[in-house]
């Protein structure tokens, strides 16, 4: 298992839409939206590899 940090989220997001997001690069354990404070989340990856991938891929699309 491997779990990924999130911030910087509009307070607003839901647990749907970061699974939606995250789906797509493996099996997830789990999702976990702050609400006080709002703003970040954790996701638990089954697979550390598809933690990973995850992080290279959005990371990239996040910093342009």
């Amino acid at each position: 298992m491997a779990r990924v940090y999130v911030g910087n989220l509009d307070p607003r997001v839901t647990a749907r839409e970061i699974e939606d997001e995250f789906r797509t690069f493996g099996v997830l354990r789990s999702v976990w939206v702050a609400r006080k404070p709002p703003g970040f989340a954790f996701i638990d990856f089954d697979d550390r590899r598809d933690a990973q991938d995850a992080i290279r891929e959005l990371d990239v699309i996040c910093s342009i």
